[in-house]
């Protein structure tokens, strides 16, 4: 009868000699000589995105890259001259795809690009909702539509916006918005884009306000996960005060939109803003922005707390230049 008193001290054994093997079934050789194992997640015209068991992603440039060799498949595969799907890429001098369409030799390791493709359809709702009993019962209630849809080198992006507070069952502040705005994009970096926007809000200095306008931005990917979206253009207002008239203006618009996630996690911090002022009288001006942290829940759930001021320069009569608020919220995101 074999002796099995050692058993699971050899089952142990065997599972340490192969956890290397099983971990790090590929590897990157950089110039300088240093190997890391582990596979590769990405390409881009500028870096390689290796997925290191020990490091996490790693961003390394290419011009630092001797060679590679990983069995991941890479979704998409596009170069100047040639498009594949679903390949596994090795590097000795140049590189080498197994793809679904057969073996590509001699692929350009500087102009190549492998990645996930985007979704063509994006977006994300969120829903807040606060009540406060006491000397003062208020209630707020915050909700927001964004959706992106991609189509070749056209971006179409959608937001709706409804805001609404009561005291004592009283409206104290109601705010509607919606925009739509069409982008093209020239590069992956620089785009031009044309925009429609209306926003009523009965409270505030300006009742209604519908915008027309087309401009130009610039995305940034900074090396440490930092996104900006950056837009410069111009704008027509029709703004309506309540109680005293309306006012046509052509203006200048600029809005940023930063998105940071924290390392080594899945906690996003943002911040957004947008500055419009008029051409004729630069004290003529207008902020919206909102800082916050997203924070993923369960799934496609996810949390988020932010704070929104909207500024007025010149304000109607009776009403006050700033609004400010804290709004914690659920969202659902696609």
């Amino acid at each position: 009868m074999p002796d099995l008193s050692n058993l699971p001290h050899r089952l142990m054994l065997l599972v340490c000699m192969l956890l290397p093997v099983m971990s790090f079934a590929g590897e990157i050789t950089l110039k300088n000589g240093d190997i890391i194992h582990g596979e590769l997640d990405s390409l881009n015209k500028n870096q390689v995105i290796w997925k290191s068991d020990i490091f996490g992603l790693i961003k390394i440039p290419k011009n630092q890259v001797a060679d590679f060799n990983s069995s991941s498949r890479m979704p998409l595969v596009t170069s100047p001259d040639e498009t594949a799907t679903n390949c596994s890429l090795t590097m000795e001098e140049t590189v080498t795809g197994h793809c679904d369409e057969g073996t590509k030799p001699s692929l350009p390791f500087m102009t190549l690009v492998a990645m996930e493709p985007p979704k063509a359809f994006t977006g994300d709702v969120r829903f807040g909702f606060n009540r406060k009993d006491g000397n003062t019962n208020t209630e707020n209630l915050d909700f927001i539509v964004r959706a992106q849809w991609l189509q070749e080198q056209f971006r179409h992006e959608t937001e709706l916006t409804a805001e609404s507070e009561k005291a004592d069952g009283v409206v104290v502040d109601e705010h509607y918005e919606t925009n739509y705005q069409l982008n093209y994009d020239f590069t992956e970096q620089w785009f031009s884009y044309g925009r429609l926007g209306y926003t009523k809000n009965r409270f505030s200095a300006i009742d209604e306000q519908y915008q027309l306008g087309a401009g130009a931005g610039r995305r940034i990917n900074l090396a440490n996960q930092m996104k900006l979206n950056l837009q410069l253009g111009a704008a027509f207002l029709v703004s309506h005060y309540d109680g005293s008239g309306s006012e046509k203006d052509l203006a200048g618009r600029w809005r940023m939109r930063m998105d940071w996630p924290i390392p080594g996690t899945d906690i996003m911090l943002f911040h957004e803003n947008e500055f419009l002022w008029a051409v004729d009288d630069f004290n003529n001006n207008q902020t919206e922005s909102s800082t916050g942290i997203k924070i993923p829940l369960l799934g496609n759930l996810f949390s988020e707390l932010r704070y929104d001021f909207d500024y007025v320069n010149q304000p109607g009569d009776g009403q006050k230049r700033a609004d400010e608020e804290w709004v914690i919220s659920l969202g659902y995101q696609w």
